[in-house]
């Protein structure tokens, strides 16, 4: 009921008042047009509500373009990430089979998320067999110089790769996971960096609905070479839904 209610709130994205001031603008200035075109000029009233009917729709339309403006930009739309994850205290990561290889993504969002209390991994047997969670949380957390405690660290390890539906619910119960220990969503990111396509979708449905962000790592790609450029890697946002990270943050569709 509360997500059909959320849903309710928003049509293609816009808020449902907005569209129905703009409809019902559009009905009464029919109507005055109309009863112009009859040589009814005694409608004055009429007019005046359209007046009135226009009025608050351009009120709601600018409320709504400035909130969201910054967020449709071309330079934002694909916003990097790297501030954010810096104050989020929540990580919820996909493992892949080369996550603990050398250069690892992981050590890199260990030592930019500065503020990070709680880390979910999320994972498949075939990365368990291969000591891969292990090597995240020995050797690589130790070289990051992070020292979280071990009852705020949770492994997801049995999901199949090609079983989205697995990755959904565990993405899920790691973000309620973090939610009961107080984050806010807008504290908490998922990284879908790493894993098998199948399992970032699964992660991205669940985020979509738990109104958590998604990241992931980016970079200028040098086609030639088919390696990624020096210096260009960043974490970027998939889809900006907060304005900031705590839990006095706005949420950009509200």
């Amino acid at each position: 009921m509360r997500q059909a209610l959320t849903r309710i709130r928003h049509v293609a994205g816009i808020p449902s008042g907005l569209v129905a001031a703009a409809a019902a603008t559009f009905y009464l200035l029919v109507n005055a047009l109309t009863s112009w075109s009859a040589a009814e000029f005694g409608e004055l009233g009429l007019w005046a509500t359209v007046v009135a009917s226009a009025a608050v729709t351009l009120v709601l339309f600018i409320r709504w373009q400035q909130r969201f403006a910054a967020s449709l930009e071309p330079a934002h739309l694909d916003q990097p990430g790297t501030a954010k994850l810096a104050a989020r205290r929540g990580a919820v990561v996909l493992v892949g089979l080369d996550s603990a290889d050398p250069g690892s993504i992981f050590t890199r969002l260990l030592s930019t998320a500065t503020q990070l209390e709680y880390l979910a991994l999320i994972a498949t047997p075939q990365a368990d067999v291969r000591g891969v969670v292990p090597a995240l949380l020995g050797p690589l957390m130790s070289l990051s110089g992070r020292n979280l405690a071990t009852s705020c660290i949770h492994v997801w390890d049995r999901n199949e790769a090609e079983a989205m539906s697995d990755v959904e619910q565990s993405v899920t119960e790691a973000i309620e996971w973090m939610g009961r220990h107080g984050l806010h969503a807008s504290e908490i990111v998922v990284d879908v960096t790493k894993g098998r396509r199948s399992m970032a979708f699964g992660a991205l449905v669940a985020a979509d609905r738990a109104q958590v962000e998604v990241q992931y790592l980016a970079a200028e790609w040098h086609h030639l070479d088919n390696t990624p450029r020096p210096g260009t890697e960043g974490f970027s946002v998939v889809s900006q839904r907060w304005d900031s990270v705590g839990p006095e943050a706005a949420h950009l569709d509200a």
